[in-house]
């Protein structure tokens, strides 16, 4: 079939054609979804043991170990990683990389099944959460802060907020991140408990019962059944006061008379968040899969902008992040890139091929990225940092069969022939080797598209619009420049041969000198690549590149067990220093916790007192490295006794150690030796930054040794002094107060001048059944030891694993440190039963090239 001559005779058709791809471009350039980064599936669970008065090792043996074997069972499982720490173990589940995002409902599912079949077998008084949400992106990001507003009134403002903000289109889940944890406080003084002959028991056991919930009685009054509801539940603090306890000699005392009664912000909170030094909380605004961004991001903005009436005066809502602004400018740049590449290629042609080809060419450009974007639209393929990038890509091979096409018209028309024979000739004789060389171009970018892992599936729209431009690009050339070629090159006959030119003759010249000397080119061929394969080698290769985004964070350790108050005050010294220094525009201080995830290559990190994090963004034209190389060295030489390290953004990954050693084992001791080995090894380097160990620090515990004939004779269980104790230290929860649709707990505990003094400890009084009166604890207790214990323990698919973790200074590359220790570090003997395991970008490099 002569595809150009039919296109010609019906060329109104194909303009037509052309007119609806254009339109539909525009169109599609409006309405397609716009994301900062591709649609990517975090295909990560995250289930949580919560088990109260549990050592490491007790959470670890009696929940995490009986959780991963139910799950573990599981088929689409890929790995299993846990964190245990005392009272709780986080299990994150990642399933299998040729799951897709359609299947993981299903697996979802299976896994809530397997979970909640489990958890009747694990020890009473766990609980158990599952989070299958834990890769929701808030990309709308902001701060509420406001002075002289306590952070109750800042929780239900952003409360207010949330119930609005969930209902504009396009939001799918709204979050508040920083809530300061209420409770009610029942404060008493041992010796004053004493003189009345009240104990601390009974007061908890008036505490609760009075405000549990049990079942009400009905009765019949005449043809209705009516319910019968007695008052005398706890409605208010005052009501607290009012409850009445029993003393000694039979005496009834109010609990107010006896105790000082106060609603107040639990000490220590487990997480503070600040924005430019002031306390605030952080609201994050999701999309719904497959929503556009940016018009989410223009619909809150004006249901916030009509929700400003009914903010109090004096609070505050700055943006922290917003996602949609950086889509439009990814957008905007690409359409700047788009133009700049029209204009270079269109000026190229016209000063080599002429006007009439120059234009044609171009012409030809734009309908293909039209209906590239038509076709990107209609497919789902969204509008994101990769497509684009695509695209721009892709502009400079968009142009190569229209010019062979218009080349070879413009050489007919100037031998003579007329547009229609010179069209018909050259796409007749070159048609399927165009589609050849256009399908291999295609081919070059497969084994990235096509890769069934997270970098795959990251980088999928890559292969996707590179293949739909470069096709449509073929089919265009044999159609529509035929077509519009009719119109735009006019038969113009020259004398002579159309190459016997001075640039084509120069062009023969070489050509024929290669065939002369075929021996010397070949050899030169071959030198030139393996010169090329050389280079090739010296260059630094990082798994993804930084992000270009006006941010830096800077994660902050203190050592194991520091309390969260002791990290909130170093934070909050550098932030504040930070603060002060004029390329800074803004710095959000989280403690005990990261951010939420306001950008889908970032991932919080696991909650701790003793860590801390710092987002700062940059003033526009700023150098993000300057200043984060100042605050590294800040951190490295100004703050001693603080591990610390600064990093910006990359693309497509997330922000985990750069370079990872693993060893796994059974012996702590022994895993321990091994990772101070390591350690060492990666200190050593020049080039290393921040080398860490993620179980962190051993921390000191206090540990009483009970006489257990005298407890047992007293009466007395473990449980019953671990409450006393808890009552003499942060508080014993004895009820629950509901207050509207917040629970806040009840603790009782001893008055702030008395309690969490370890020196009075064994001087508490604690009701023993047996002998009908108080006792103190030093009756129970033979000494007081101090113990070093794990405070954090971790494991990979049901085995003990530690890791030594290091990033590099700003400007070298993982791979250079990498070469470096790698023979070192798998140099160290491991005992019988021990083995190693790279983890970093080693690991990701390695996961993405098998799936390649």
């Amino acid at each position: 079939m002569d595809i150009a001559r039919a296109s010609i005779k019906r060329r109104l058709v194909v303009l037509f054609i052309c007119a609806m791809i254009t339109l539909g471009g525009v169109a599609a350039y409006f309405t397609i979804g716009k994301l900062e980064d591709p649609a990517f599936t975090i295909k990560t669970a995250v289930i949580s043991i919560v088990y109260p008065g549990s050592t490491t090792y007790e959470v670890e043996r009696e929940a995490a170990s009986r959780m991963e074997d139910a799950v573990q069972a599981m088929g689409e499982v890929k790995e299993l990683r846990t964190r245990c720490a005392p009272g709780m173990a986080t299990l994150y589940v990642d399933i299998k990389d040729e799951y897709t995002a359609a299947d993981l409902p299903q697996i979802w599912n299976v896994l809530r099944q397997k979970v909640y079949d489990e958890e009747s077998n694990l020890p009473s008084g766990c609980s158990v959460y599952i989070n299958n949400d834990y890769g929701d992106v808030f990309g709308q990001y902001y701060a509420l802060t406001g002075d002289g507003f306590t952070m109750r009134e800042l929780w239900e403002y952003a409360d207010f907020l949330k119930q609005q903000l969930v209902l504009v289109p396009g939001v799918s889940r709204v979050s508040i991140l920083g809530e300061q944890t209420e409770a009610i406080y029942v404060e008493f003084s041992t010796s004053r408990l004493r003189s009345l002959g009240i104990s601390p028991g009974a007061i908890f056991s008036v505490l609760n019962n009075q405000n549990t919930i049990s079942s009400m009685g009905k009765t019949f009054y005449g043809e209705q059944y009516v319910t019968i509801n007695p008052t005398g539940g706890i409605l208010s603090v005052e009501d607290i006061g009012d409850v009445v306890v029993s003393g000694g000699n039979g005496r009834f005392i109010r609990l107010r008379e006896v105790a000082n009664i106060r609603r107040d912000y639990v000490d220590p909170q487990s997480m503070m968040m600040f924005f430019n030094g002031r306390p605030s909380l952080g609201i994050g605004i999701a999309t719904v899969t497959g929503g556009n961004v940016v018009t989410m991001g223009e619909a809150v903005t004006k249901r916030l902008e009509e929700l400003e009436t009914r903010r109090p005066i004096g609070m505050e809502l700055d943006e922290i992040y917003m996602q949609s602004e950086g889509v439009v400018n990814s957008v905007h740049d690409f359409v700047v890139n788009l133009l700049e590449s029209l204009v270079i290629v269109v000026g190229v042609l016209l000063i080599f091929m002429g006007l009439r080809s120059g234009l044609l060419i171009g012409v030809v450009l734009l309908l293909t990225v039209a209906g590239t974007l038509m076709i990107m639209n209609y497919s789902g393929i969204f509008l994101q940092q990769v497509s684009l990038a695509a695209l721009i890509i892709a502009l400079g091979s968009l142009v190569d069969n229209a010019i062979v096409v218009t080349e070879g018209m413009l050489v007919g028309v100037q031998r003579g022939q007329s547009t229609e024979d010179a069209a018909s000739e050259t796409v007749t004789g070159s048609v399927w080797a165009m589609l050849g060389g256009t399908f291999i171009a295609v081919l070059a970018f497969a084994p990235i598209g096509l890769s069934p892992d997270s970098t795959g599936e990251f980088c999928r729209s890559l292969l996707q619009v590179v293949a739909i431009s470069m096709m449509l690009s073929w089919l265009l050339a044999i159609t529509a420049t035929p077509a519009i070629g009719t119109f735009m090159l006019k038969p113009a006959k020259q004398e002579g041969d159309p190459y016997d030119k001075f640039l084509f003759r120069i062009y023969r010249a070489f050509l024929e000198g290669c065939l002369r000397y075929r021996f010397i080119t070949v050899v030169a061929v071959l030198g030139l690549f393996a010169f090329s394969v050389l280079g090739f080698m010296q260059l630094d290769k990082t798994f993804f590149p930084d992000s270009t985004a006006m941010y830096f964070v800077a994660d902050l350790w203190k050592r194991q067990g520091t309390s969260i108050n002791a990290q909130k005050e170093m934070t909050m010294e550098l932030a504040q220093r930070l603060q002060s220094w004029d390329g800074i525009k803004n710095v959000t201080a989280t403690i005990g916790g990261g951010n939420l995830r306001f950008m889908l290559t970032y991932s919080p990190p696991d909650s701790s007192a003793s860590f801390s994090e710092l987002l700062v963004e940059l003033k526009e034209d700023e150098d993000p490295v300057a200043l984060l190389n100042e605050t590294q060295r800040i951190i490295n030489e100004e703050m001693p006794g603080v591990e610390g390290i600064c990093k910006l953004f990359a693309k497509g990954s997330g922000m985990a150690a750069s370079i990872g050693a693993r060893f796994y084992g059974e012996d702590p001791l022994v895993l321990r030796n091994l990772a101070e080995q390591a350690k060492a090894i990666m200190e050593d380097d020049p080039i290393h930054n921040c080398v860490r160990i993620d179980w962190r620090d051993r921390v000191p515990v206090f540990r009483p040794q009970i006489r257990k004939d005298r407890m047992q004779s007293l009466g007395l269980t473990r449980p019953d002094i671990n409450n006393a104790i808890l009552t003499a230290t942060t508080g014993y929860t004895v009820g629950a107060f509901r207050d509207g649709d917040k629970t806040l707990a009840i603790r009782l505990g001893l008055t702030p001048d008395e309690r969490n003094k370890i020196e009075s400890l064994l001087s508490y009084p604690i009701w023993a059944p047996a002998a009908g009166e108080s006792v103190p604890l030093g009756t129970i207790v033979s000494d007081l030891e101090t113990v070093y214990e794990d405070d954090i323990l971790m494991r990979r698919d049901r085995q003990r694993v530690i890791t030594v973790e290091s990033d590099v200074k700003k400007g070298a590359t993982p791979s250079a440190m990498q070469e470096r220790i790698q023979a070192k570090i798998e140099a160290i003997p491991l005992p019988p039963g021990y083995s190693f395991k790279w983890g970093g970008e080693k690991e990701n490099e390695a996961n993405a090239m098998g799936g390649m």
